[in-house]
């Protein structure tokens, strides 16, 4: 793990919630990423989660999690401030082109089915590509100011200030991190 970085990528508030009590470890994405040499790869193996409220609706998240969004809401929503608690760091990544296995990763995320389809089915290819990411609490909580470079509808931010992640701890215990990695590697195997 780098011992800092400036790199953020924005995600619903609630998955990273999600992925900060350890009840998600994948990421969704369609956008911000790019293939180079024929070789897919996430434009960066690590970063900070940006929460955001854009696109984030109460029908596209399950309904056990729906009456958490206004307390993770208040949480993370400052119009000056962005409240960054997590980093992580891509173990895998595949693309998914093949609705069977896309609705196998369904249970492994708080997006509903209609929102995941959704997302599969968005833009010029269907599927989309899926991060398996192992997760880190920061050991202090970090605000930053938030500036107009990192506003608008786009995945990665490269933020004005750099910060550490020395002290970061798991979220997912060492011990149990390879049996919940290699359940959802196992719906992929087949993707």
């Amino acid at each position: 793990m780098k011992i800092q970085n400036n790199m953020a990528l924005k995600e619903w508030a609630v998955v990273c919630k999600a992925l900060e009590e350890g009840k998600q470890t994948i990421l969704l994405r369609k956008g911000g990423i790019q293939e180079e040499g024929g070789e897919f790869k996430p434009e960066h193996p690590e970063f900070f989660l940006y929460p955001t409220f854009e696109h984030e609706t109460p029908a596209a998240i399950k309904s056990d999690w729906r009456p958490r969004l206004a307390a993770i809401e208040k949480e993370n929503k400052d119009p000056k401030r962005i409240h960054f608690r997590l980093y992580a760091e891509v173990e895998r990544v595949e693309k998914v082109t093949d609705w069977e296995f896309g609705k196998k990763l369904i249970p492994f995320t708080v997006m509903s089915d209609e929102a995941v389809e959704k997302r599969f089915n968005y833009g010029d290819w269907p599927g989309f590509y899926v991060f398996i990411v192992r997760v880190h609490t920061l050991p202090v909580p970090m605000d930053l100011p938030l500036k107009p470079s990192y506003e608008g509808c786009k995945s990665w931010v490269p933020l004005e200030t750099s910060m550490f992640t020395a002290g970061s701890m798991t979220v997912i215990p060492e011990g149990a991190w390879p049996y919940t990695r290699d359940k959802i590697s196992k719906v992929l195997r087949g993707a």
